[in-house]
């Protein structure tokens, strides 16, 4: 049996014999009598077996029971966590009681509490008067926010069993951690753009009188010299055009071949400090976030080899969940190993500020995070920061998008579509240009309270086919100059 509260799922599993070498148990490898007179105690191999491999998920919790009968029964229980998550909050009753219905069973507790990834514990169980006839050891199991199991061991001693529960990152439970967000915005503004082409001299004199924060060029690369040469401690990354997302085959071989594809114009664009990737792929299913998970690791590895650093992920707006997230953390393992940061999207609407205070599956709403917009802080303040691994944000897209609202039936695309009263939603707003401005020095404030980030790309300049219009601020650069300086 394995439950949640208000929810029942299958969990317990058949159980199987494992290879164990029990030996170690009742003596160890080496005693040393004395610093000048050392005694070695070769150990018995008890068992030695092959065991079947394992079938289904690869993150499990793995339970072993070993009897032993001497004078003194023995039952040894052993959990090792084969997860990349912590689990908290274990406790184990052991009821050892016989087949005769009306004896006395002997109850032992192992509050063993929390148990990191890859760690293994073992506690003893101890009968003085010997082993029961025909007796069985119930092992009742709960762990992290209420998800338990109960297994059943009957084998006569001595004999080892053991099962193999599947684990999932939403039963993964961090201590709290002191938010990493200050109290009040510090530092310059955080304001940068997100530029596809340069169509107008006014992107060039933007990055010249504001010296932005960050600057994402994606296509038009010879535009990352210029910027450089113009606003050298502006933060740039590039993203190359591409076509095929594609999530076949070896991902690391996969990466490996897209940074050899793309290597020569990488090279040929000094200008950039870090590069993108793929964009918005989908990682909706885990197979898919565990694939990308090691492309992206893989990419920053081959990118180091080349002298270059990464920007991995990219994700779109409201993706992934906490659970695909998790599962993201090696790529950024890999990032930080190697220099590379982490790009992420955050649109809402009919506002900036829509969705903020709501919650995540498994994560409680606080104000000011949200399901959108400043969903990053859900990232860094429950997960990064616990597993180590807080390394530089830049929200690579950013601004109003009406395609977070398509569920709804609101079929709008960016700012701009928000201003005509006749194709807004019901009970919503029309929007003003002095609205949007606003709202991005909102958001631009609520950056400048968390040091990790830095900065954020406004969605879209520099259109040149107008697929992006409805996004396009090119027109209202020189209205974004007086955010910038104004928190110089």
């Amino acid at each position: 049996m394995h439950s949640r509260v208000g929810a029942s799922f299958r969990i317990l599993r058949a159980a199987f014999f494992l290879t164990v070498v029990v030996a170690c148990f009742l003596s160890p490898r080496t005693l040393q009598a004395g610093l000048d007179d050392p005694i070695l105690i070769e150990p018995d191999v008890l068992i030695s077996s092959p065991i079947s491999p394992p079938q289904g998920e690869s993150a499990v919790l793995l339970v072993q029971g070993t009897s032993w009968a001497g004078e003194t029964y023995h039952y040894i229980l052993t959990l090792a966590n084969a997860s990349p998550w912590p689990l908290d909050s274990i406790y184990l009753l052991d009821r050892y009681f016989p087949d005769d219905p009306l004896s006395e069973e002997q109850a032992t507790e192992w509050p063993l509490g929390r148990l990191e990834a890859g760690q293994a514990a073992s506690f003893v169980v101890n009968v003085p008067e010997g082993s029961f006839d025909q007796a069985c050891h119930q092992i009742e199991m709960r762990w992290s926010e209420g998800w338990s199991a109960i297994l059943m061991d009957c084998s006569a001693p001595p004999a080892t069993t053991i099962w193999e529960i599947p684990l999932s990152a939403e039963m993964a439970v961090y201590p709290p951690q002191p938010s990493l967000t200050a109290a009040e915005p510090t530092g310059p503004s955080k304001l940068g753009l997100h530029v596809t082409g340069s169509t107008s001299p006014r992107i060039m004199e933007f990055i010249e009188a504001a010296k932005p924060a960050v600057i994402v060029v994606v296509g038009d690369l010879g535009l990352l010299a210029e910027i450089k040469r113009v606003s050298p401690n502006t933060v740039t990354l590039g993203r190359l055009l591409q076509g095929d997302q594609s999530m076949t085959g070896d991902p690391r071989e996969k990466a490996r071949e897209f940074v050899l594809a793309n290597a020569g114009q990488y090279l040929a664009n000094p200008g950039a400090d870090y590069w993108l990737g793929w964009n918005e792929p989908d990682v909706s299913q885990p197979w898919q976030m565990a694939w990308y998970a090691s492309f992206e690791e893989e990419r920053a590895v081959a990118m180091a080899e080349l002298g270059l650093k990464v920007a991995i992920g990219n994700f779109s707006t409201g993706t992934p969940e906490p659970e695909r997230f998790l599962e993201f953390l090696p790529a950024i393992k890999a990032a930080k190993q190697y220099g590379g940061i982490l790009a992420l999207h955050e649109y809402s609407a009919p506002t900036m500020q829509s969705g903020l205070g709501a919650g995540l599956p498994g994560l409680e709403g606080k104000e000011h995070y949200g399901a959108l917009t400043l969903r990053y802080r859900y990232w860094y303040d429950h997960y990064l920061q616990a597993n180590d691994l807080v390394i530089p944000l830049v929200i690579s897209e950013a601004g109003i998008d009406g395609g977070v609202l398509r569920s709804q039936g609101v079929t709008l695309g960016g700012w701009r579509d928000f201003r005509s009263v006749e194709r807004l939603g019901a009970g919503m707003q029309p929007l003003t240009l002095d609205d949007y401005l606003a709202q991005l020095s909102w958001y631009d404030d609520e950056l400048r309270r968390d040091p990790y980030v830095i900065g954020f790309a406004v969605f879209n300049v520099g259109d040149r086919q107008g697929e992006w219009a409805s996004f396009d601020l090119t027109d209202e650069l020189p209205l974004l100059v007086p955010i910038v300086k104004a928190k110089q």
